[in-house]
């Protein structure tokens, strides 16, 4: 770098034409003397100061105004001539006559010419994208062009340790408050190892550093500097959907505090961590805990007016929206809808909150079942997961029949939304309000109740399968709520009770906006519709055999399956394993049962029995009573390929007789058989688990006196 410091040059305009001084051609002239701004008035009627800059076209006017002047005053033209060739001189451009002294006898200097110094530039190594101004430096489009600003020129060198080089330019789309997106920057390509950047440069990128250095988080959130990985981590959306909220909340205003976004990152962080206050605030780098309430308090407020009433809930519902767009395809082609009919899933989740000092409220929100105080949160969601609204919360003495009771009792409420022939699909919790739904038109579909019986015929276990594979996404929707917001997971503090069902909306409306609906593409799959449509009234043959043939109690010593029997059993994909179990859940259950027949050699230990050449009867352990053991019975068609080669089954569990899909026991076996055992390794869940508590044996020390402690 040059030993003399450099500032940076600037550049004036012509004082008559407003021409920039870099774009006049000829000499550069600036006014040096008191007398030419004198003339320049009188001429030209210009205001001019020293040092002004006048381009070749203006002083050539000026030149002749002035001549056309001075022929007009005749008696004075001798001295005029005189003093205008003493006042007009050009200073050389070279610097050794700009070095040497004015001598005495010259002229004086009425005009003088800048020379335009550089700045100089280092050489870092810095690798750097291409240095271009007539396209975008990532893209390389040449339209719609803006130069790229300091903070997405420092986001890259952080990031990407990149160098922009000042005055390149990019899309405006690839901008976001002044920061480029995070895939976008992904695409920057680096053309050169070397960065020559100027002292101004490095000054200002030293300065920026300096200030990123004192920031806290929430700062770094008001200037939108964050990485976009950290903001999802802590709100759980881009920066794209925060400002797209933001521009929702339109009475939410910035104080002097905090601004919006900063609010609205601090409500969010709260709502998905379940953090206290202290906590929150420590990791954002707030002044005070009490911030953390203010803010959610402001933000709460404002989706209480400006978002909820319009965007969410049962009155900004739409039916016809809704069936054309949120009615999953198996729905669809299962349960015959028409284009008029609306399928609803409504279930009861928990919301657990600390004991209650209120002794009549400590009694309506304790439940037996839970054993454990909680509200019930009540949600109503489409067949495809999108969530129509939900109420509440109810207390937790109140069951599912009784709150979806008193919804259809609000003339204002979900009847408004409804017409004769939508459909219900709802679990057993609600058999009381079936009744109900069919008087007012509506359809009511549960899974079969089994009673004192041992089992559901095939027709009820097929018609149950038929509602599961539709109402699952309810149970979907919870899970995601109590994984994503841990606020409503974890135990709920007393004083945020009011506001319960506020935060409860606000989850599922932000779900419903930024969320992924649950459509599984398997259940969904023509082959899979078409096999439960053909097998939905078809009964069990296999278990009509097996009754009659008294299979189940013959007395005859099963046999321990090795790695060389049953080798003719059909072959399956996992995909072939999908579309025989009509979904992913029971291959998931199959996994886990076998993970229990595993020993510590990875030996399988299962109990077989052939039936006939073709029909194997095994042993399989119940998933709930470890004492409980159910025969299944699977025949099949041998050394073939495919899910077509297990011609029926039958288990003596309660959905054994399931002609639609199979139960998991069933499942577990054709599993194992038909592709686990090709596997170099059957994977155990969570295999870590099963030995926790015995790496040690525990010896209790219980003294013989300790009846007196």
């Amino acid at each position: 770098m040059s030993s003399t410091t450099n500032t940076k040059q600037r550049y004036k305009n012509c004082i008559r034409c407003n021409l920039n001084e870099r774009k006049s051609t000829g000499y550069k002239r600036f006014i040096q003397l008191q007398s030419v701004v004198d003339d320049l008035k009188k001429c030209l009627n210009v205001d001019a100061e020293i040092d002004d800059f006048i381009c070749s076209k203006c002083y050539a006017v000026f030149s002749c105004t002035r001549s056309r002047l001075t022929k007009e005053e005749a008696t004075t033209t001798n001295q005029s001539e005189d003093r205008v060739s003493q006042s007009f001189s050009q200073l050389s451009v070279s610097s050794t006559n700009s070095s040497q002294q004015t001598d005495p006898g010259d002229p004086p200097i009425l005009f003088t010419e800048r020379k335009i110094v550089e700045e100089d530039e280092i050489e870092l190594p810095i690798p750097r994208c291409i240095a271009t101004h007539k396209y975008c430096c990532i893209c390389r489009k040449d339209r719609n062009l803006m130069a790229v600003p300091m903070e997405g020129r420092l986001q890259v060198f952080t990031v990407r340790n990149i160098f922009i080089r000042a005055g390149n330019r990019c899309c405006k789309d690839h901008l976001i408050k002044k920061h480029l997106y995070e895939e976008v920057m992904n695409n920057i390509i680096a053309t050169s190892n070397v960065s020559s950047m100027k002292a101004s440069d490095v000054s200002n990128f030293l300065q920026k550093f300096r200030i990123d250095v004192d920031k806290e988080l929430t700062d770094k959130v008001g200037d939108f500097s964050l990485p976009e990985n950290r903001l999802i981590i802590f709100t759980g959306l881009t920066w794209e959907n925060l400002f797209e909220l933001r521009a929702m909340m339109t009475s939410l205003r910035n104080s002097d505090s905090r601004n919006v976004t900063q609010a609205i990152v601090v409500f969010l962080f709260k709502l998905r961590t379940g953090n206290s206050n202290n906590v929150i605030s420590s990791v954002l780098g707030l002044e005070r805990p009490q911030q953390v309430s203010d803010f959610s308090a402001s933000v709460l407020e404002s989706f209480e007016k400006d978002v909820l009433p319009s965007r969410f809930g049962i009155k900004a519902a739409n039916q016809q929206y809704l069936i054309e767009n949120h009615t999953a395809p198996v729905a669809k082609l299962l349960h015959d809808f028409n284009d008029s009919q609306l399928g609803l899933v409504c279930d009861g989740t928990y919301l657990r909150h600390e004991k209650s000092t209120n002794n009549e409220y400590q009694r309506k929100s304790y439940s037996g079942q839970k054993k454990a105080p909680l509200c019930k949160p009540f949600t109503i969601c489409t067949t495809n997961g999108y969530i129509v609204d939900m109420l509440g919360p109810y207390y937790a003495n109140v069951n599912d029949a009784k709150i979806l009771e008193d919804i259809f009792n609000d003339p204002e409420g979900l009847v408004t939304l409804l017409r004769p022939g939508d459909k219900f699909f709802l679990d057993r919790g609600f058999r009381d309000v079936i009744c109900k739904l069919t008087e007012m038109g509506y359809e009511g579909l549960m899974p079969a109740l089994k009673g004192q019986r041992k089992q559901l015929t095939a027709t009820e276990a097929n018609n149950s399968r038929m509602v599961t594979i539709v109402r699952w996404v309810v149970e979907a929707v919870h899970g995601v709520i109590s994984q994503k917001y841990k606020l409503l997971h974890n135990q709920f503090d007393n004083k945020m009770i009011p506001h319960a069902g506020t935060y409860c909306r606000i989850a599922c409306f932000l779900i419903n906006i930024f969320g992924k609906r649950f459509v599984s593409s398997i259940s969904s799959s023509e082959e899979v519709v078409n096999l439960m449509k053909r097998k939905k009234d078809t009964g069990n043959s296999l278990a009509e055999e097996a009754e009659s043939g008294r299979w189940s109690r013959r007395r005859t010593k099963f046999m321990k399956l090795t790695s060389n029997d049953i080798l003719d059993f059909p072959e399956m994909t996992e995909e072939d394993l999908k579309i025989c179990f009509t979904g992913t859940y029971q291959l998931s259950q199959a996994i886990s049962y076998l993970a229990e027949l595993i020993d510590e050699e990875g030996r399988v230990n299962i109990d077989y029995l052939k039936e006939s050449s073709s029909v194997l009867k095994i042993q399989v352990r119940s998933r709930h009573i470890s004492a409980k053991t159910y025969n299944c019975y699977v025949e099949y068609t041998p050394n073939s390929i495919g899910y077509g080669g297990v011609k029926r089954y039958y288990c003596e569990c309660a959905n054994g007789m399931r002609t639609v899909g199979c139960c998991s026991d069933i499942a577990s076996v054709i599993y194992f058989l038909s592709h686990a055992r090709y596997l170099s390794k059957i994977i155990r869940p969570a295999e870590k688990l099963t030995k926790i508590y015995q790496e040690k044996e525990i010896v209790p020390v219980i003294n013989d006196d300790s009846d007196e402690d």
